[in-house]
């Protein structure tokens, strides 16, 4: 619930397209929801990357980018939707991302995640061919305000962040949506499809 509290708003902070969430209290649960976004009613297939990045290169580097903000190991071709019929990608399901479920501890967890770029096999990550789009989408992240920031973990309070881990949290992220840049640049061998540059 988290994760998809604070994942869906960074998101469409950043203009990316995410599905608009809100929670929903049923009976005493809390739930997340967003709204459905396949016209037809029915699950699109999984994503060609190669085909996205091909059309939205620099789109591609937007969702990396945010990926690697939020820690989400798991973005593969079935939680990235590509509808061909009208040229539009859409990005959902942040389970995997941010505070996990049976993380464990919060301060190690931030803590062995300072630096590193935390995508997992990301499949757009795999096929990026091209720095075209990094230094922008690098840059709209370092333009996230502390504000944000710290009101977004203020409400994932109220759907199970520890209160007495969100200053912490709010810290790491803001110290983590100043440095993106510098951290795919010093993880730049993730992306096996960059052209390599020799000094």
């Amino acid at each position: 619930m988290v994760n998809e509290v604070v994942c869906n708003a960074l998101a469409r902070s950043l203009v990316l397209p995410c599905p608009p969430g809100a929670t929903l209290d049923n009976a005493g649960e809390t739930y997340f929801f967003s709204l459905d976004f396949s016209l037809a009613g029915q699950a699109l297939p999984p994503v060609d990357p190669v085909a996205v990045v091909a059309a939205f290169p620099r789109l591609s580097w937007g969702i990396i980018l945010f990926d690697s903000l939020v820690m989400n190991h798991d973005r593969h071709t079935a939680n990235l939707a590509h509808d061909t019929s009208t040229s539009r990608v859409q990005i959902f399901d942040h389970s995997h991302a941010l505070l996990q479920a049976g993380a464990g501890d919060i301060s190690a967890m931030l803590a062995a995640a300072d630096g590193q770029l935390c995508i997992g096999g990301h499949c757009l990550a795999q096929e990026i061919n091209d720095i075209d789009g990094l230094d922008m989408w690098a840059e709209r992240i370092a333009l996230i305000p502390d504000f944000f920031i710290e009101d977004v973990m203020e409400a994932a309070t109220t759907v199970g962040l520890p209160n007495n881990k969100k200053l912490e949290c709010i810290d790491f992220m803001k110290k983590r949506r100043s440095e993106m840049g510098s951290i795919v640049e010093n993880h730049i061998g993730q992306f096996p499809k960059l052209p390599k540059v020799t000094p």
